[in-house]
C-alpha cells in the first residue's frame, strides 16, 4: 500500500503542476506533428511514410507484450517468462539460428527501431507498476544533432515477482533490461541516407519449476487455494536461473543512382549468449520439471552457456517506376557457435549465401496493393511470399523451407547428447480476409491454412523427434465489433481444426472480448472505461523444461479451459495518458486460478497503473 500511496501522490502532483503551466492562453509550438520517425522496412520500400508519436488513448492500458497481443502466446504465467506463439507465423528469415528462442518476444528487433527527426528535443517516459511485484519503465530520448542528423536513446527496464515460494514481495522472478542507441542521416542532396543501431538484451529468468505437488494440498485446478504465495512451494530451490543475453550491430545505407535506381547496403554483427545454471543439481535432478531419466547423479552444479556469433553483408539495388517497386539483393553470412563443453557442442565457422529480391505494384490508391518476394540460399532453403491488397480483400501466401536451429542438430551437456541428421522443416501458409463496414458495425471473417512437412519438436521425454509426413491446421477467424459514439464492441474468435494434435498442440477455441464506454467528467474529461475478456478452451499444451530452455510434448495436465477478465479505467489530461486496470479480477468466481503451461499458475489478481508523459520541447 505504500507504493500505491507514493506513486497516486507523484501522478495527481504531476497533474496538478501541468495544469498550471499549460493554459488556454498557451501557445504550443512543438508537439506531435513536430516529430516523425521511420521504419528501415519503409524506406527499403520507398514508402515515404512519416509516423509521428502514439498519443491516442485506444488500447493504452494493455501493458506487457503478451497482453498488448491478445495473449497469443502460451508463456509460465507471468510477465517475462519463456513464451512460444500458439499460432503459426511466417518468418521471412531461412538463415541457420542457434535454436533458442523461448525468450525472443521480449528482445528487441531491428525492424522495430524507429529512426526519428525532430525539431526540438523528444523525450517520452512511461511507467507501469503492478501491485504483484511487475514494474516497468520504459525510455525514450530523440534529438536532432541538426536538421539532418538524429541520435536517438530507448531504455526499457522491467521486472516481475515470484507468485509462489517467494520470500518477499520483491523477490525476483523475471529481471530484464535493453537499450539501444540509434542515428538516422541524409545528406543535403538527400541521395544518400544512413541508418544505424546498436541494441543490448539482457533477460534473466529464475527457474522454479512450477508449483510443487504435496501430500494433503491438492493442485487441481478447482481445489486450488486463493494467495499462492503463501500456500504453494516451488518444485526447485532457489539459485536457479536461464539467462539470454543480446548485441546487435546493424547499419543500413543507401544512394540514390541515375533513373531511380538506388543502391543498399545492410550489414549485421551479432553475439547470442545463452546460460543456464543450477547450484543444487544433486538436490533438483529428480524433480517433475526437469523430466530426467537419471536414478543418481554426481554433477553438484550444473553450467551451461554458449554463444552464438553472426556477421551478414547485404547488397542490392531497388527503385521504382511506374508503380512497379523492385528489390534484388545478395548476402554473405557467416556464423559460429561454441560453448564451456568444446568441441563437444560447436559449431566452427560456417558460410552460407543468398540471392532474393522482390516485385511489388502500388495501384493509384496506395491501399492496394500486390507484393511478390522470395530469397534462395546454399544452405537448401527458401521463401516465398506473395501478398495482395485490394479494396476489402486481404491474402498471402507463404512457403518456406528453412534450415533446423543448431540445438536441434546438435547439443551436448553431461545430461543429454544428441547429434541429428533433420531434413529442412517444409511450411505452406495460406491466409485470407475480408472486411465488411457498414454504420458503425465491422465484420471481418477470414480463413488461414497451414501445411507442415518435416515438422521438429521434443516428444514426451524431450527427444528430438522429426515427423516427416504431411498434417495441417485450418483455421476460421470471424472478428466484429461495434463502435458508436459512447460505446465500443469487438470480438475476435479462432476455431482451429488440427490433424496432428498428437504433436501440435493448439487450443481449439481462442476468443477475445472488449466492451469500453466513454463517460465524460465536468464536461471536458473523456474516461474512458470497459473490460477484456479472454478465454482459450481447455488443451495439453506443451510443458517446459528449465535445462533445455524449450517446450516438448505431455499428456497428463491441461490448461486454460476458463476466462479472464480484465476491467480497466483510461483517461488523457493534456499529453499525459493515464490507466488503472484490475487484471484477472474474476479470480475466485468459480476457481482460484487455472494453469497456462503444465505447473504453472496464471496470474492472480492485481492492480496496475500505467502513466505516459511524452516531452516535445
Amino acid at each position: 500500500m505504500l507504493k500505491f500511496a507514493w506513486t497516486f501522490i507523484l501522478i495527481s502532483s504531476f497533474l496538478s503542476v501541468s495544469a498550471q503551466i499549460l493554459d488556454d492562453s498557451t501557445k504550443q509550438v512543438y508537439g506531435p506533428s513536430s516529430v516523425y520517425f521511420i521504419y528501415e522496412n519503409e524506406l527499403l520500400e520507398n514508402l515515404n511514410i512519416k509516423n509521428h508519436p502514439d498519443t491516442l488513448i485506444d488500447k493504452f492500458y494493455k501493458t506487457n507484450p503478451n497482453n498488448r497481443l491478445g495473449w497469443l502466446y502460451q508463456d509460465l504465467g507471468n510477465v517475462g517468462t519463456a513464451s512460444k506463439p500458439l499460432l503459426f507465423e511466417p518468418l521471412k528469415n531461412i538463415a541457420t539460428q542457434n535454436g533458442y528462442d523461448v525468450f525472443s518476444l521480449y528482445a528487441p528487433k531491428t525492424k522495430n527501431i524507429k529512426y526519428y527527426n525532430t525539431r526540438s528535443p523528444f523525450s517520452n517516459l512511461m511507467y507501469i507498476q503492478g501491485f504483484k511485484g511487475y514494474s516497468q519503465l520504459d525510455f525514450t530520448h530523440s534529438q536532432n544533432i541538426n536538421e539532418r542528423w538524429n541520435i536517438t536513446l530507448d531504455v526499457e527496464k522491467y521486472n516481475s515477482s515470484k507468485q509462489i515460494d517467494a520470500s518477499t514481495a520483491e523477490d525476483r522472478l523475471v529481471n530484464h533490461w535493453s537499450y539501444d542507441i540509434s542515428s538516422n542521416y541524409i545528406s543535403k542532396n538527400k541521395k544518400y541516407t544512413f541508418l544505424g543501431a546498436f541494441y543490448h538484451f539482457n533477460h534473466k529468468q529464475t527457474e522454479q519449476g512450477g508449483i510443487l505437488a504435496q501430500e494433503n494440498l491438492s493442485i487441481e485446478p478447482k481445489e486450488l487455494l486463493a494467495n499462492y504465495r503463501s500456500n504453494y512451494s516451488s518444485q526447485l530451490t532457489t539459485g536457479v536461473f536461464s539467462s539470454e543475453r543480446w548485441n546487435n550491430l546493424h547499419i543500413f545505407q543507401q544512394y540514390k543512382l541515375k533513373n531511380g535506381f538506388q543502391a543498399f547496403h545492410v550489414m549485421d554483427y551479432e553475439r547470442k549468449k545463452n546460460f543456464f545454471h543450477d547450484p543444487a543439481f544433486q538436490t533438483n535432478f529428480n524433480s517433475t520439471a526437469y523430466n530426467l531419466s537419471l536414478d543418481s547423479t554426481q554433477i553438484d552444479t550444473l553450467n551451461q552457456n554458449s554463444l552464438f556469433a553472426v556477421f551478414s553483408n547485404q547488397f542490392g539495388l531497388k527503385g521504382r517506376y511506374r508503380g512497379f517497386d523492385y528489390r534484388m539483393y545478395a548476402k554473405q553470412r557467416f556464423f559460429k557457435q561454441t560453448s564451456i563443453y568444446g568441441d563437444q557442442y560447436t559449431s566452427g565457422l560456417k558460410s552460407e549465401s543468398f540471392i532474393g529480391g522482390q516485385l511489388a505494384y502500388y495501384f493509384k490508391d496506395s491501399t492496394n496493393r500486390v507484393i511478390a518476394e522470395a530469397e534462395f540460399s546454399t544452405n537448401l532453403g527458401y521463401f516465398l511470399n506473395g501478398e495482395i491488397t485490394f479494396k476489402n480483400f486481404k491474402g498471402q501466401f507463404y512457403q518456406s523451407f528453412s534450415p533446423v536451429g543448431l540445438f536441434y542438430s546438435q547439443f551436448y551437456t553431461p545430461l543429454n547428447e544428441w547429434r541429428n541428421i533433420l531434413t529442412n522443416p517444409f511450411n505452406t501458409f495460406i491466409k485470407g480476409t475480408f472486411d465488411f463496414n457498414y454504420s458503425g458495425i465491422y465484420i471481418k471473417p477470414g480463413a488461414r491454412y497451414t501445411i507442415y512437412s518435416n515438422y521438429i519438436y521434443l516428444d514426451q521425454k524431450q527427444k528430438i523427434t522429426q515427423n516427416s509426413s504431411l498434417f495441417n491446421t485450418l483455421s476460421f477467424d470471424l472478428n466484429l465489433g461495434y463502435s458508436a459514439k459512447r460505446f465500443k464492441f469487438s470480438n475476435e474468435f479462432t476455431l482451429t481444426i488440427n490433424s496432428a494434435e498428437n504433436i501440435l498442440r493448439i487450443p481449439r477455441i481462442i476468443n477475445n472480448s472488449n466492451v469500453e464506454f466513454l463517460l465524460r467528467y465536468a464536461k471536458v474529461l473523456n474516461i474512458y472505461t470497459g473490460a477484456d475478456i479472454f478465454y482459450r478452451s481447455a488443451y495439453f499444451a506443451d510443458a517446459y523444461s528449465p535445462v533445455l530452455q524449450h517446450f516438448y510434448l505431455q499428456d497428463n495436465i491441461k490448461v486454460w479451459g476458463t476466462a479472464v477478465v480484465d476491467p480497466y479505467l483510461a483517461f488523457q489530461v493534456n499529453r499525459v495518458r493515464l490507466s488503472f486496470k484490475f487484471e484477472h479480477a474474476n479470480q475466485g468466481l468459480g476457481n482460484q486460478g487455472f494453469y497456462v503451461t503444465p505447473y504453472y499458475l496464471a496470474m492472480p489478481r492485481a492492480f496496475s497503473i500505467k502513466v505516459n508523459w511524452p516531452l516535445f520541447d
